[in-house]
């Protein structure tokens, strides 16, 4: 699913992957998404929707990795090293933010 926002002209110019207020959902197939694409004036658009998107895989990633470890899929310790330790740090910022919701051992979590 993409979400669309369009200007007073009817013309695309936004996409976002959830529901904002002022968009509406389209389909990826769209010839009109696909055109909006390939036009060239749209570039930096298209480069800040792949940033977020970037940014927005990363903590996919990081969930997908995480989830390996609880099944036991792999161990957290067959990470390299610098690894282990920004997934250990970005969970201390987490906790930090919202602790009664941690989901982090004790011995986990990083004290600043």
């Amino acid at each position: 699913m993409i979400y669309i926002k369009r200007n007073a002209n009817n013309e695309i110019e936004d996409l976002q992957f959830s529901s904002q207020p002022g968009y509406t959902q389209s389909s990826l197939y769209e010839p009109e998404i696909k055109a909006f694409l390939e036009n060239t004036q749209n570039n930096e658009l298209i480069k800040k929707v792949l940033t977020n998107l970037d940014l927005e895989m990363v903590r996919v990633i990081e969930d997908m990795v995480n989830l390996m470890i609880e099944k036991g899929l792999i161990l957290f310790t067959d990470l390299p090293e610098p690894v282990q330790n920004k997934l250990l740090f970005k969970r201390s910022l987490r906790q930090s933010l919202n602790p009664e919701h941690s989901l982090i051992d004790e011995e986990e979590t990083l004290n600043f």
